[in-house]
């Protein structure tokens, strides 16, 4: 089976988009002082969701995540689906 039966966020991660993902999880674990294992968890589902729907560049990625850190109000899925909206060529 090929990627073509595959959408993006479907498609598991690769090597390099794991690393990615791993330098953006440590340095707002390290910054926002994040240790509990269910606040690693969320965080890290919340980078590789983000990543997944589109929002693949690194500095990027990483600001948005920063922003909503600690916020637990926010809906993750209309977040991306705007966030993919405005990646989208014209």
């Amino acid at each position: 089976m090929t990627g073509d039966h595959f959408s993006a966020r479907e498609m598991p991660l690769q090597n390099d988009d794991v690393e990615i993902c791993k330098r953006i999880f440590d340095r707002i674990c390290t910054t926002h002082h994040i240790t509990s294992d269910a606040e690693r968890d969320q965080l890290a589902s919340q980078i590789i969701y983000f990543y997944q729907h589109g929002v693949t560049n690194e500095q990027s990625l990483e600001r948005l995540i920063a922003s909503i850190a600690g916020d637990e109000n926010i809906d993750l899925t209309e977040t991306a689906v705007q966030l993919t909206e405005k990646q989208r060529p014209r």
